[in-house]
């Protein structure tokens, strides 16, 4: 009896649970009428049950018409599809809301990273421009040594060049700061994406066992697969544990009323082995009343048709003293 109770509760729990992820589901396919699909999502999961142990019960029912016991029948299996289409959205839903950060880190990462590749052009910018006033100045230098006016054009020319240095020196220095600032973001994300694959690192190894060395693009598909496989023994076997349950309940009654039926049949039995005793002693005193003469004139048919003739005029005169005693 345990076991039955156990199974009836496990077969329950089980619908619950199917029937919120389902609920769950179906709300975020039709996200418009959430609290719509939430009250026909219920009632649909309660008459599931209720029909599929009511057609257990009533199956042999000869009041039962079979166009109603099909049409149940089918209707007890679309609901277990709609139920495992709910499930099947809820858990791609959960799937897809732990990939996308995935997805977005994976995004912020290449955008950080053209950042930076911009910063460094505008350093190397930077750079060049500074070279190329150097050079200017080097050259002008030289010219000096031969010339006293292109010493002085050295002079002015990094008076000249001073404003235009101090910017170009400190778009550089912005730009270091900028790519320090965006690397460090980069290192955060990065260690955040590590978090994520590790917990999308089952869904790997899976996908590896699946489609081997071409896993890696087909995540999605083996997670689709994983999914399919629990939808198909989640809703089923939550009714199949309740049918389950009922037949171990008609089963228990059954076994109730079998004493009952067995006291029946030993009394018959009793009191059919009393009426065999009682025509054997009919039969004793009907030869004892008889006189040797008697009995080497009397076959054994004409013998077993008085005897006959005598149970039926008793039984007949017991049946009249019953009824008139009633």
């Amino acid at each position: 009896m345990f076991l039955t109770y156990l199974t009836l509760i496990s077969g329950i729990s089980l619908s619950i649970i199917a029937a919120g992820y389902s609920i769950i589901g179906l709300a975020a396919l039709f996200a418009g009428a959430t609290s719509a699909i939430i009250a026909m999502g219920g009632a649909l999961e309660v008459a599931k049950l209720v029909m599929a142990s009511w057609l257990y019960n009533n199956w042999h029912s000869p009041l039962l018409p079979k166009s109603i016991k099909y049409y149940l029948t089918s209707a007890v299996v679309i609901l277990i599809f709609i139920t495992s289409v709910g499930i099947f959205g809820f858990l791609s839903k959960a799937h897809l809301d732990q990939v996308v950060p995935e997805s977005n880190n994976k995004l912020q990462v290449e955008i950080l990273d053209e950042q930076i590749e911009q910063r460094q052009k505008t350093i190397e910018r930077s750079q060049k421009q500074l070279t190329r006033m150097d050079d200017l100045i080097e050259t002008q230098s030289e010219e000096s040594s031969w010339f006293s006016s292109s010493s002085q054009k050295a002079i002015a020319e990094r008076n000249n060049q001073r404003e235009e240095r101090l910017l170009l020196e400190k778009t550089i220095e912005e730009s270091l700061n900028k790519i320090n600032e965006l690397t460090d973001k980069k290192a955060g994300i990065k260690t955040e994406q590590l978090k994520l694959e590790a917990d999308l690192g089952p869904i790997k190894y899976v996908a590896e066992f699946i489609y081997g060395d071409e896993a890696e693009n087909h995540f999605d598909k083996a997670v689709r697969i994983i999914i399919i496989i629990l939808i198909f023994v989640f809703d089923p076997v939550a009714v199949l544990m309740l049918i389950s349950a009922n037949i171990s309940l008609k089963e228990r009654r059954m076994n109730q009323k079998e004493p009952e039926n067995a006291n029946d049949q030993v009394a018959e039995i009793l009191a059919k082995q009393k009426k065999v005793w009682k025509k054997e002693r009919e039969y004793e005193q009907f030869m004892n009343s008889l006189t040797e003469e008697e009995k080497a004139n009397l076959s054994p048919d004409e013998i077993k048709l008085k005897l006959s003739q005598i149970h039926t005029w008793r039984e007949e005169y017991d049946d009249d003293k019953y009824k008139n005693n009633v």
